[in-house]
């Protein structure tokens, strides 16, 4: 009979044994100096493509002089003349425009329309423009190269302006759309020209 009670005793301590003595998979880390020979190695950008050919009237480094344009898209500079330069007619002195071709390119230019709220009716400086409609052109295309839009940041300052001698100094960049609706980026663009 005292097998039969050491059975019993034994047959109910069994599954508590079990109940908390089973395994537990443990999932913390204590800290530990973990060396590998793994190497992670940069995945280097594929050939740049340049969107526009180089061209030798177009140097970054010239000086720009009045009558003329410039600007960079993504790795190209381009440049060119102003044929045009003006206030719109019949308006306030607060919205001007101007335009020519590339100097590489009969067939493309630039047109950059400026929407100011101060007029310039005097000498002026650091005005940014408060609208802009930046395109540039390609008159074999059935639509332009770049166009801005007004829901995407496009930015025009006319750094100096001179009264007397009509000659607007100023910068513009900001996003531009392509034809296929992709977008790109318009950056260190100038202008000088003789607006009167």
């Amino acid at each position: 009979m005292n097998y039969t009670r050491q059975y019993y005793f034994f047959a109910l301590l069994l599954p508590i044994f079990f109940v908390n003595t089973g395994c537990k998979k443990d999932y913390s880390f204590e800290g530990a100096n973990i060396i590998t020979d793994s190497v992670i190695l940069p995945v280097s950008p594929g050939p740049v493509v340049k969107e526009f050919p180089d061209c030798a009237l177009c140097n970054v480094t010239n000086d720009l002089s009045t009558g003329h344009w410039n600007f960079k898209t993504g790795n190209s500079f381009l440049c060119g003349g102003v044929t045009n330069s003006g206030f719109f007619a019949g308006y306030s002195k607060t919205d001007f425009t101007l335009f020519g071709p590339s100097a590489c390119s009969a067939d493309t230019g630039l047109v950059l329309s400026v929407y100011l709220s101060v007029p310039l009716d005097q000498d002026r400086t650091n005005l940014t423009a408060s609208a802009t409609a930046f395109y540039y052109y390609d008159n074999t295309a059935p639509k332009d190269i770049f166009i801005s839009m007004p829901d995407k940041p496009f930015s025009v300052t006319v750094q100096r302006f001179v009264y007397s001698t009509g000659i607007a100094t100023g910068t513009f960049s900001g996003t531009v759309f392509k034809a296929n609706g992709d977008t790109a980026f318009i950056t260190q663009g100038n202008f000088k020209v003789i607006i009167k």
